[in-house]
């Protein structure tokens, strides 16, 4: 295996395509899936050079087997590998690299990591094994991972005034509004038009109040291949919460996904409940339940 950095966006949507296969084969368990991958790469990563934050292997008949998402300012990466190579010496060799290169970048950027972390999923126990097993400690509960069957679709009626739209880049301020005001303060214009901009972004839907501001947003990732759906993020602006905004918008998408895209599931993640009780008990509401939970695994030792 040879190991390339990304040069442009078909390097992105290879990664994609190679992901969709493996998670047909084995399942979503210690998967990304297909949407999570840019939304690290182009929003979580935004101002970092994605030569630097992005890397892939391929053999020498240039078939992808594994791609890594560098993550230094969280003292983290994400490697995704073929399922044929879990668990064994090549993926022992390809953890070892991305711990390599991810300490190299964390210096670079002049945020030297004291540790890297990975997320590990607990559905997989002889994947937690093999990760301990290279050094790793479990840790904290980081996210859970849910997921709707689609057997009964949620009806959640949108408050009067509110519109559905469909975000396009003329829509960036009020992206970036409707984004910093549900998350951390981070975008401008500018910055959050160049997101949008990006080759990742399939879909940004929002409600609309009745003065105009975007008062719920959602972004929707299609896989094609496993005919899936992920919502991520799912965000409502501080001045319209405890109002079903984010219900009524979800609950909207899944029934337009399914007559439109013939998606036979759904997928969100959300924080514990002592960091964020709110969003689990929206998804909850509109019937996703949990697949698996999430942990942090922490390696102090690189000698």
């Amino acid at each position: 295996m040879r190991m390339f950095h990304y040069r442009d966006a078909s390097d992105f949507f290879r990664a994609q395509s190679a992901l969709m296969r493996w998670v047909a084969q084995a399942g979503p368990c210690n998967y990304l899936h297909k949407g999570d991958v840019g939304h690290r790469l182009y929003n979580n990563c935004y101002g970092y050079d994605k030569a630097d934050t992005f890397r892939y292997w391929q053999d020498d008949a240039g078939e992808l087997l594994a791609f890594a998402l560098l993550q230094p300012q969280w003292q983290s990466f994400e490697l995704m590998l073929a399922p044929a190579l879990r668990r064994s010496a090549a993926h022992r060799r390809l953890l070892q690299c991305c711990e390599r290169e991810t300490l190299r970048l964390g210096k670079k950027i002049g945020q030297p990591c004291r540790h890297i972390r990975l997320d590990v999923d607990d559905c997989d126990p002889a994947f937690m094994r093999f990760i301990r097993a290279c050094g790793y400690e479990p840790g904290a509960l980081r996210f859970s991972f849910t997921r709707h069957d689609l057997r009964e679709l949620p009806h959640a009626p949108l408050p009067a005034g509110f519109q559905f739209h469909a975000a396009t880049a003329a829509d960036a301020a009020r992206l970036a509004d409707v984004h910093n005001h549900s998350f951390t303060k981070k975008w401008d214009a500018t910055s959050y038009g160049e997101v949008f901009r990006a080759p990742h972004i399939e879909r940004e839907w929002v409600l609309r109040a009745p003065d105009s501001r975007f008062a719920a947003f959602t972004n929707l990732w299609v896989d094609e291949h496993n005919r899936s759906l992920l919502f991520e993020p799912v965000g409502t602006h501080a001045d319209f919460r405890r109002r079903g905004l984010a219900k009524a918008l979800m609950a909207y998408a899944l029934r337009r996904m399914q007559a439109e895209h013939g998606i036979c599931c759904a997928y969100v993640g959300h924080e514990p409940p002592a960091k964020n009780p709110a969003s689990g008990a929206l998804y909850r509401s509109l019937g996703f339940r949990k697949l698996y939970d999430t942990y942090e695994y922490t390696k102090v030792d690189f000698a």
